[in-house]
């Protein structure tokens, strides 16, 4: 994609490999996925502005490959889409024309019921003698209209449907053809037209839709209000002829006033019967229609339904399409950027380039004056390579004497601890003993006191057995002495257990005690010890320290070991009385167990 070639006396080869991705319409080359490598001269490896964009060239290569995947994720959904729609759409057309040839067949059915009503209208004789003639010819015009109408519907509302169908089925075949693999701007423009057209025609398709339903509505009131005449009409007749019935029964009761008008009423009576049995074939043949009409009003429900549907997901693709119109465009714009940004980068790699031929030039100039200071360092580093073999010989020289010293520091170390082991044991017993003393003085105190709180509730005890036993002796009822008496002999169980637990907890106490005096007289003893080694050491260390001018030797027992004393005041009593360099530690010892006796 990018091979710069450098200007100067240094190579910078970049060898970038990848595939490119071609546009529809001739919008360039986008780089969909590309793994380089770079060779970089060993003098270019820690430049900064090198390594900058050589990252940013990685970068803008990592977002046009995602930018593609964007793209052909979008379009695959948008095929997928297509290709959805064009199922439904398929599945629709076949109910469509399951529905047209249903309707056909009902409207053949409805022809041939036509012809034989209009050829038994058309036959002298029909039985409509009863009722007028105008009201028969108006009922029959009000049929043939219905039926009529009813048949333009049937006839209509499918061929409706059908070519709106088949409208949609050539508006996805334009739009499947029309539709490019990838969405270039121009692309996305031509589709977003294409999705307003099919939005404007289904909303067309909507309004017959709709226009056809108010029809079939308004139809449906006309034939139930018809049907309710109908009803009301025979209701009349039925009632007649109840009415009929009943005079036939008064006129059979008188025979000889009636005997020449019973011709006369049986003959109307027949005639009105065949009247109710034409109105009610009608009623019947009303009855089916309505049916129908029922069914059909369900298949316009769904037929609703389906229609909502396709608008909800026609609003869902035009949401779709602005947000991808939206998408591509923000694409184009970042893609814009990253050209400008590395039309940029170029002019200052090649700027860079200018600067790094005369680095090198600069470089090797400095290499010259840096071999001649080698030459000169090498020189003096020889000298300075003498002085440190001289140095080091006296050096030897001084740690054989330190280790020499320390060898006779750690002899004279070892004797005096020596010494000092048995002083310190002889003063941990001494102080043991003491200790013991007052811990024996306060556990025999505390021994003595509760003995005394023992003797009171032995006290209490007996004198609540005495007052018991006076009780006992008032009292005459031996209901009340039991009671009395196990109710003392619970507070003595009670007593009793209280000093069990007490003398418990008294031990427990006591072996605590016992613990955490040892544990104390071990810390103390240890605190000690070492208080004592430490200052031992130090006062040996400063004893044995060389001193340009020695002071006359002090009295006997001048320096004598305080454990107590703190290590301060020691080192101040150490450099007042000033002990000779060298002496005796029996001797020092001996004077100090003189001066303790």
């Amino acid at each position: 994609m990018v091979q710069p070639q450098p200007s100067g006396g240094c190579t910078l080869q970049w060898e970038l490999t990848g595939e490119e991705t071609v546009g529809a319409e001739g919008q360039g080359s986008l780089m969909a996925s590309s793994q380089g490598s770079m060779r970089v001269p060993p003098e270019l490896a820690g430049n900064e502005v090198v390594n900058r964009l050589i990252t940013d060239n990685h970068q803008l290569r990592e977002a046009l490959k995602r930018s593609n995947d964007a793209l052909k994720e979008r379009c695959e959904e948008m095929e997928r889409w297509q290709r959805r729609s064009r199922e439904e759409r398929e599945f629709l057309s076949c109910r469509f024309q399951e529905a047209r040839t249903l309707v056909q067949r009902l409207a053949q059915e409805n022809q041939s019921l036509l012809g034989q009503l209009n050829h038994s209208i058309s036959q002298p004789g029909s039985p409509s003698v009863g009722i007028p003639k105008e009201t028969g010819n108006q009922s029959q015009d009000q049929e043939l209209k219905c039926t009529n109408a009813e048949k333009n519907v049937l006839m209509d509302s499918p061929e409706v449907l059908n070519e709106t169908v088949l409208t949609d089925r050539a508006e996805g075949d334009a739009d499947r053809h029309t539709m490019p693999q990838s969405l270039p701007a121009e692309g996305s423009n031509e589709f977003l037209k294409l999705l307003k057209s099919h939005k404007e025609k289904l909303e067309e398709g909507m309004r017959t839709l709709r226009r056809r339903n108010e029809e079939l509505e308004k139809e449906k009131t006309e034939n139930e209000k018809e049907r309710e005449n109908l009803l009301a009409t025979v209701e009349q007749l039925r009632s007649k002829l109840k009415l009929h019935q009943n005079v036939g029964v008064t006129e059979e009761s008188v025979q000889q006033t009636g005997a020449l008008t019973v011709p006369a009423e049986s003959s109307h009576l027949a005639k009105l019967t065949e009247q109710l049995q034409a109105t009610q074939g009608r009623y019947r043949e009303l009855q089916e229609k309505l049916d129908c009409l029922q069914k059909n009003s369900v298949q316009r429900d769904r037929t609703e339904a389906l229609l909502k549907q396709k608008e909800k997901d026609f609003i869902q693709l035009t949401k779709d399409s602005e947000a991808l119109r939206a998408q591509v465009t923000s694409l184009l714009g970042e893609l814009n950027e990253r050209q400008n940004w590395l039309e940029t980068s170029e002019a200052e790699r090649r700027i860079l380039e200018d600067k790094l031929c005369k680095k090198t030039e600069r470089l090797q100039n400095l290499e010259r004056d840096m071999e001649q200071q080698k030459k000169q360092h090498s020189v003096t580093v020889d000298n300075l390579l003498l002085q440190t073999q001289n140095l080091e010989t006296a050096l030897k020289n001084e740690r054989l004497v330190i280790v020499e010293e320390r060898r006779k520091l750690a002899q004279l170390q070892h004797a005096y601890t020596c010494l000092f082991q048995d002083y310190d044991k002889k003063l941990k017993s001494e102080k043991q003993a003491n200790q013991r003393g007052g811990e024996v003085d306060t556990l025999a105190n505390r021994l003595a006191e509760a003995e005394k709180a023992l003797a009171l509730k032995q006290d209490l005890i007996d004198k609540l057995k005495e007052e018991t036993e006076r009780l006992r002796a008032t009292l005459e009822t031996i209901p009340v002495l039991n009671a009395q008496a196990e109710i003392y002999k619970m507070d003595f169980l009670a007593e009793r257990e209280a000093r069990e637990k007490l003398n418990q907890k008294k031990e427990e106490l006591q072996e605590e005690l016992s613990k955490a005096l040892v544990e104390i007289d071990r810390l103390k003893q240890e605190g000690t010890s070492r208080a004592r080694i430490e200052e031992m050491q130090q006062r040996h260390l400063e004893d044995y320290r060389p001193r340009p001018h020695p002071p006359p030797p002090a009295a006997p027992g001048a320096a004598m070991f305080n454990p107590a004393q703190p290590p301060s005041a020691r080192r101040r009593d150490d450099d007042q009385d000033e002990l000779p360099d060298y002496r005796c530690p029996k001797w020092f010892l001996s004077s100090g167990l003189s001066e303790l006796r």
